[in-house]
């Protein structure tokens, strides 16, 4: 897949220069009536109604009580780009176009991100910036925020999946969330630096970290920090700026030294934020910031990096509309992440920081969205607010075996510690709720929603490796060791799928429940012409896959197989996958499937932190949450319904024809409390 390159100083005066020319004159109407959404990534309606119910979360348990908390269905699969496009247009993911985070290209069979397409920057004398990259948001429809800001109403959006780049929002603001990218063009590379590493253990991890050996000179170590792509390298290779860690002589901090700032952090500690600069041509350097966590000092020298985020004061690419949004938030909010994929899920999962680390990262980040989300309430209060947050999600991908004693990488040393870490995180949700009642307008409507569910996730499919063994699919050589593959090498364009003969190979698999047909005319060597023989191939391996039963337990592993036709409709079919396949609790697509490998085996077990999920359960038992200040007649509340009910409540005609439907809210105090859970 082609690198994320970074936009040049050219891009972002086009884009202010816009600002001022559209954006300047817009008017609002007045702010009679508000609207609130907030969003909270993977809350799961189960675990909420029994901590409710245990008085653990009095805001929402009274909210169950006045107005109305429901089970919220979401899309299949339910993934969190799938699902938040969707609760954005209204649309089922044929009208998106986002059917997972990966999709391939037919041409090539290699993975690429679903969320956005890159065009290379264009250099004069490899110098002289003289055309920008284009960064393309391949999400499809109009989200609701843009219809009413359209309208004429004010509106604010925090942290929005699948916003990069930025929505126009005339008169608006609109801060951007998952798919901003790195400034290394990743979903958030981490760097660990250590004199444990040895020669051997230098380079990249699976899940996108950067492993970096230190070799001490004294009390002093020197090296280098790999940040964006050269653009204007004929061949491939990364821009460095050099970084110095210095232990102090008490043997309990280590000084940092960065580009010409400094700061001494003392052992199990955070430091702050160090601002970065790489530069690309004597006319064009691209900023970013990261901080540093130090893991120990002695006997080996032991520190964490975040990854390159993009400098909100100054970003490489455009993370927020108007353009200096995100510069005014970091002003009065102070510096902040601006990638994506918020939360150091990677580090953690690849045991390169602790449960501890991650934890105190992440409230800290937490209160950071809480702050902002607040004071816009407070201070710009506008008809139309939105406000994702992610910690839901991450706390449950990362904890999860510390709630289930049969997972594979069960702790009960940890479990005494961090056992509670997602009820931690659902408290805090709780009071975000109770702070932004009270910060809401008198009348308002508050609706809270999550994109989907979670699950334990024990034991991996290795889909593809279930295809060859079914003879869908056929190797080159079937007695190679199968290559594994990382993070890096998908942001790199790595070599996938080595060795898989295509000349008879009938089906493969790639993202997380994904499975194509080799169709001719579609791939580029494609041997299966459409037409009934097509057909019955699909349902033989659908009826294959629901019989399959793990060789440990003999219970089945895959809840249901859909056929495209069956769950998608719309003008994005083309990108749809043959099948998705939907597993039983417990079960994922295996990590190393996700990304078009063959391993050993068919079913294996999860020994990894990252030990709950969602992405390709079954939308039956994975359903987010909805809640309500207000009691909502409409049974069955869906993810797609809430983009046409915020624009009914505004009085603002739906852009085109949409899947959802407006839900039927009644004022505050008439007829009975209604509650799904």
């Amino acid at each position: 897949m082609t690198r994320i390159r970074q936009l040049s100083v050219l891009a972002a005066a086009a884009t202010a220069v816009g600002c001022v020319l559209g954006c300047s004159r817009r008017t609002t109407r007045p702010v009679t009536t508000q609207v609130v959404v907030l969003g909270f990534d993977g809350a799961d309606p189960n675990l909420l109604s029994k901590w409710a119910k245990q008085g653990h979360l009095p805001n929402l348990a009274r909210l169950a009580q006045s107005g109305t908390f429901d089970s919220l269905g979401t899309t299949n699969p339910p993934e969190s780009p799938v699902a938040w496009a969707s609760f954005a247009t209204g649309l089922n993911p044929g009208g998106t176009g986002i059917f997972d985070f990966l999709r391939r290209d037919p041409q090539t069979y290699l993975p690429e991100l679903a969320l956005v397409t890159r065009e290379k920057p264009e250099f004069l004398f490899g110098m002289i910036p003289i055309k920008a990259p284009k960064v393309t948001n391949e999400r499809g429809g109009i989200p609701f925020y843009k219809a009413v800001a359209d309208a004429g109403y004010k509106t604010t959006v925090v942290r929005m999946p699948l916003e990069f780049p930025p929505t126009p929002l005339p008169g608006g603001k609109l801060l951007a969330g998952l798919g901003v990218p790195d400034l290394r063009g990743t979903w958030g590379t981490f760097f660990y630096f250590g004199s444990d590493l040895t020669q051997w253990d230098v380079g990249d991890t699976e899940f996108g970290g950067k492993l970096v050996r230190l070799e001490l000179d004294g009390n002093r170590a020197a090296s280098t920090i790999e940040g964006p792509a050269d653009p204007t390298a004929q061949s491939f290779r990364r821009i460095s700026v050099p970084v110095e860690f210095s232990v102090s002589p008490q043997g309990n901090a280590v000084t940092i030294r960065l580009e010409g700032q400094s700061e001494t952090v003392a052992e199990r500690r955070w430091s702050r934020w160090f601002r970065v600069k790489f530069k690309i041509t004597p006319f064009l350097s691209v900023r970013a910031i990261c901080r540093f966590y130090v893991l120990q000092v002695s006997p080996d020298l032991r520190l964490y990096m975040s990854p390159l985020n993009l400098d909100p004061e100054s970003p490489a690419l455009p993370v927020s509309y108007p353009s200096g949004y995100a510069a005014s938030l970091a002003s009065k909010h102070g510096l902040f992440k601006t990638l994506g994929w918020w939360h150091d899920t990677w580090a953690l999962n690849e045991e390169k920081i602790d449960e501890g680390v991650f934890l105190e990262d992440m409230f800290q980040t937490t209160e950071t969205l809480a702050g902002v989300t607040l004071d816009e309430l407070k201070n710009d209060p506008p008809s139309l607010l939105v406000s994702v947050f992610t910690s839901t999600d991450s706390v449950s991908h990362m904890f999860y075996r510390l709630m289930d004693p049969q997972h594979p990488r069960y702790d009960p040393e940890l479990a005494k510690q961090y056992g509670d870490a997602i009820l931690r995180v659902y408290e805090r949700m709780d009071l975000v709720v109770g702070d932004v009642e009270r910060a809401m307008k008198p009348g308002g409507t508050l609706l809270i929603v999550s994109d989907h569910g979670f699950h334990t996730w024990r034991k991996g499919f290795n889909t593809n490796t279930w295809l060859v063994e079914n003879g869908y699919m056929a190797l080159k050589n079937p007695g190679a060791q199968e290559k594994t593959y990382n993070l890096d090498q998908l942001f790199g364009q790595g070599s996938f799928f080595p060795n898989a003969d295509w000349t008879r190979t009938k089906a493969y698999a790639l993202g997380l429940g994904q499975i194509y047909l080799n169709l001719r005319g579609r791939e580029k060597q494609g041997i299966l012409d459409p037409g009934p023989d097509t057909d019955r191939l699909l349902e033989d391996i659908r009826q294959k896959l629901m019989a399959f039963r793990d060789p440990d337990t003999h219970e089945p592993v895959v809840e249901h197989v859909y056929l495209a036709k069956e769950i998608f409709h719309g003008p994005y079919m083309s990108r749809a996958p043959d099948l998705q396949i939907d597993f039983r609790d417990g079960y994922r697509t295996s990590w190393q499937t996700s990304l078009g490998a063959i391993p050993s085996g068919i079913v294996v077990a999860n020994m990894k932190k990252w030990s709950g999920d969602h992405c390709a359960s079954d939308p039956s038992d994975t359903s987010g949450i909805f809640f309500s200040n207000q009691r909502v007649k409409t049974p069955h509340p869906s993810i797609l319904d809430i983009a046409p009910t915020v624009l009914k409540i505004l009085g603002v005609g739906p852009p085109g024809e949409l899947d959802g439907r407006a839900l039927e809210l009644e004022p505050s105090g008439e007829g009975k409390t209604r509650s799904g859970r």
